[in-house]
């Protein structure tokens, strides 16, 4: 029997307009197969165990820094008696890279592992290393839990500073090791990208075979295989997601935001959306409004 891994849809301040949410977990046993359209890093601060990432497993010790590409399935296993405690970071894809910029070099760090490349989606940091990894994630997770002027920026830069230097430091590792690294074949990601960066535009498989110039049916196998949905549901799924950051954020009419994410029909909009979050457009701001001033209450 094939085990199916989990979709996790959601995350702690996801549909804010700072998509983002940095945590300290404990994995005592087991956290089951999942994946998700979202990046997440890990930093393992205490204990042992082993991570799982698209069939290929590497230990966790203290200083292993894990980096996850969307979409990308992986668990974790604790070895027994030796609970794992991480730093564990989820964002959005758009919190650090305009989609509408047309320089990849960081989308394709952050899509790393995928298609033919070879580059490690961890490493094991050095004792120094591991501190200084440890010292940043302490100033994000600071600024995160504050209401300082600037948090979001600072965080960002943050981000992208720790990202960068766990690239520096694989690459490094590979050098040493002799692991032959292979230019990525770029097919799948450009494209994940450029639907990111036009959801709201009328997109079929047919205009992106020919604008990438791939067969329709080689990019609809390559959907299923890399991305885990097939073209139609990432679609929708990209489209409901940022519906859902709009109805959260701005006063915008349910109608305006149905066309502004790229639905001509307010009807299909809202067959869709009720499929992907089980209630209405309105019952979801309502109910998300609702949750938002309970915790102010409660904070206050």
């Amino acid at each position: 029997m094939t085990l199916i891994p989990k979709y996790l849809s959601d995350y702690p301040n996801m549909h804010s307009a700072f998509p983002f949410h940095l945590s300290i977990n404990h994995v005592d046993n087991y956290f089951p197969a999942h994946r998700h359209d979202f990046l997440e890093f890990s930093l393992v601060l205490e204990g042992n165990g082993t991570e799982t990432i698209n069939g290929k497993t590497h230990l966790l010790n203290p200083g292993t820094f894990t980096f996850v590409s969307p979409y990308q399935i992986h668990d974790i296993r604790a070895h027994k008696g030796h609970p794992l405690t991480l730093y564990n970071c989820n964002f959005d894809l758009e919190l650090i890279i305009d989609p509408s910029q047309k320089d990849l070099g960081l989308t394709h760090l952050l899509y790393n592992g995928m298609d033919d490349e070879n580059r490690p989606s961890f490493i094991q940091l050095a004792q120094d290393s591991f501190l200084s990894f440890e010292r940043i994630l302490d100033s994000i997770y600071q600024e995160y839990q504050s209401e300082k002027n600037w948090k979001n920026i600072l965080i960002k830069a943050r981000i992208i500073e720790l990202l960068i230097y766990f690239d520096r430091l694989r690459q490094e590792q590979n050098t040493l090791l002799a692991i032959p690294i292979k230019q990525a074949n770029g097919m799948i990601w450009p494209i994940v990208h450029y639907i990111h960066a036009h959801f709201n535009e009328e997109i079929t498989l047919s205009r992106l075979s020919d604008q990438f110039n791939v067969s329709m049916s080689y990019l609809s196998e390559q959907f299923k295989q890399q991305v885990g949905l097939n073209f139609i549901n990432f679609l929708h799924e990209t489209r409901i997601r940022h519906a859902c950051s709009l109805l959260l954020s701005t006063d915008m009419s349910v109608t305006d935001i149905a066309t502004e994410v790229g639905y001509q029909s307010f009807n299909t909009f809202s067959r869709v959306f009720r499929q992907k979050k089980a209630v209405t457009p309105s019952c979801f701001r309502r109910a998300h409004t609702t949750e938002d001033l309970h915790e102010k209450l409660i904070d206050s």
